[in-house]
């Protein structure tokens, strides 16, 4: 399938299986595991663009590659590798890749490069593993060190990872060689390591006492157990000197007063900090308490946490958090959030704008805003607002007055992208009349087991549903992982009123078959069940527009489907910011 030029951006990676064994098959390549950052490099019109493992440009930490990738003899192209620094033994040493970040001209960093998703407009991910290297090593020709082609041993996996753990590396990953590239997790990756490594929150340090300029003894970590932060153990060696320095300082500004753990324990020594920070640490094994044995800090991981152009003072950091954003703005912190450049995200709302402003016009809207490398929830006091973006003031349901903004053309659209605004979240009223809904939302919010097939089925139910009711549906797949049924209203009902037809119309479908369905958003509860959630329906409460991009990986499109679509099977995230007017096949089931 070929793409427009112009149209590239930042696709979630394919990551590996962890498993104890490697594949003994022989349809299987062989890599090495290199110890670095994971690394997609974009190319496109003579200018390159370096995103880490979550999405964020990292170009002006990795200029050499970056600029590399600038002359490599395409028209465009998409490379997946790790950018790695070369230690004294010849082997990639990730606390040297840490050092060697401060110096974005380091002729010390390289990038590996170990498959090939587009090339000159070709989309390659449905291509076999061994067709897409071999057409990047031809891409790659000359070009070493700074840009490297990641070689492959087609030998029997376990003889390649034994000779790899002698060699003092990592681990190996295994791949199918006919495998097509598929974001997220999959199996036909597998990746066995010598040595057990994994990523943590900091929630403490130990100071060395005495030490000028300051720098840590030790760390303590933790881990999360659902919503909960459990102690995970103590790390005490793999700091070098001037590790120690650098860490003690970047926690500086986030020491707290008390411990951020869910159980407490008896740390006398430590310094309690936010758990903001992530490590990436080493170990021989974990109690059955989920404590760590032989911890041992390798570094910490920039890669995985959102950095902003322009840091915020260290007074200003203190005071509103190490993002920058204003506590009173932030109604709810998205973490794992990734957001497109304001470029491609412009580019995007002038093709889409005549069927978006359908669905997003005249509408007070919710915003999910990105900004000093945070993305969320926006309240209270907007940002700066352009003229093409209009003003709405609303009664608040807890007293008082407030703003909304609303847009009626590609101007507002684009206005909302200089505010940092992602994604777009309408009322279901349009500011002619507010206080009265004109349409009814029912989302199907799957739990965890719950296969496609039956969000599918729930919601040609519930289609049913609302015609016996005398109501008309559309669906509209979220971007996300469910469905919303569309119920346009031709009288006029309060806000109350139609949350009290959502739900009794959801209702129906949970009596029929209660072992399937709820109405609770309770997370214990909806394991293999699907949430029939009705209170997207309210004065001023929102679900995600029609058109409205995800801040997820991909950048997956919230979508108007046919209910033809919705029998064939299409998936959730089947239309994306660079392919926003045609499902791709390869999402639908």
């Amino acid at each position: 399938m070929r793409k427009p030029e112009g149209q590239l951006a930042f696709i979630a990676f394919q990551s590996p299986t962890l498993v104890l064994n490697t594949p003994e098959e022989a349809d299987w390549l062989h890599e090495i595991k290199y110890d670095g950052y994971r690394t997609e490099l974009v190319v496109e019109g003579r200018q390159a663009r370096a995103f880490t493992r979550r999405g964020y440009d990292w170009s002006h930490r990795y200029k050499r590659i970056v600029q590399a990738a600038a002359q490599l003899p395409v028209k465009s192209a998409i490379l997946d590798g790790e950018a790695v620094v070369l230690g004294s033994t010849g082997l990639p040493d990730f606390q040297a890749l840490e050092r060697e970040l401060g110096n974005a001209n380091s002729h010390k960093l390289m990038f590996f490069a170990f498959d090939l998703l587009h090339l000159n407009g070709r989309d390659l991910r449905r291509e076999p593993l061994i067709a897409r290297k071999a057409a990047l090593q031809k891409v790659l020709k000359d070009t070493a060190p700074t840009l490297t082609y990641a070689e492959h041993l087609e030998a029997c996996g376990r003889d390649v990872f034994d000779h790899a753990c002698r060699m003092g590396l990592e681990g190996i990953v295994s791949k199918r060689a006919a495998s097509p590239y598929r974001s997220g997790i999959q199996t036909s990756w597998l990746k066995v390591k010598c040595i057990k490594s994994d990523t943590f929150p900091i929630v403490a340090f130990v100071e060395k006492l005495g030490a000028h300029p300051r720098r840590i003894a030790s760390l303590y970590i933790g881990r999360w157990k659902g919503d909960r932060l459990l102690y995970a153990g103590k790390a005490q060696s793999g700091y070098t000197l001037d590790a120690a320095r650098r860490v003690r300082e970047r926690l500086d500004p986030l020491v707290v007063g008390k411990s951020p753990l869910s159980e407490p324990v008896e740390k006398p020594k430590a310094t309690w900090v936010r758990p903001d920070v992530l490590a990436e640490v080493q170990f021989s094994g974990v109690t059955d308490r989920g404590i760590l044995r032989e911890a041992v800090f390798k570094g910490l991981r920039e890669d995985l946490q959102a950095i902003s152009a322009k840091p915020p003072s260290p007074s200003k950091r203190r005071s509103e958090g190490r993002h920058g954003v204003p506590r009173e703005n932030i109604l709810q912190l998205l973490p794992d959030a990734i957001a497109p450049p304001k470029e491609e995200l412009a580019r995007y709302w002038e093709r889409v704008a005549d069927q978006a402003l359908v669905h997003l016009g005249r509408r007070p809207l919710k915003l999910v805003r990105h900004a000093f490398g945070a993305t969320f929830y926006h309240k209270g006091q907007l940002p700066p607002i352009p003229a093409s973006v209009h003003q709405l003031r609303v009664q608040k349901r807890e007293g008082g007055e407030g703003v909304r903004v609303w847009i009626d053309d590609l101007d507002g659209l684009l206005g909302l992208v200089e505010m940092d605004a992602v994604e777009l979240h309408p009322w279901n009223a349009t500011i002619d009349d507010v206080e009265h809904a004109d349409r009814l939302v029912l989302d199907l919010d799957p739990g965890e087991g719950v296969p496609w097939q039956a969000v599918v089925e729930a919601a040609l139910s519930l289609r049913r549903i609302l015609e016996a009711a005398g109501l008309e549906s559309w669906p509209k797949v979220t971007g996300g992982k469910g469905i919303h049924l569309m119920t346009p209203l031709a009288s006029r009902m309060t806000h109350d009123e139609v949350r009290q037809l959502a739900r009794s119309l959801a209702q129906c479908l949970m009596d029929a078959e209660p072992d399937r369905y709820l109405l609770s958003a309770d997370p214990a509860a909806r394991k293999s069940r699907i949430f029939l959630d009705y209170l997207r329906n309210g004065r001023g409460n929102t679900a995600v527009g029609a058109f409205s991009p995800r801040a997820r990986p991909g950048f997956p499109i919230s979508h108007p489907v046919t209910w033809g679509q919705v029998e064939r099977g299409i998936r959730p995230d089947a239309f994306t910011l660079a392919n926003p007017f045609r499902p791709d096949s390869r999402r639908a089931a």
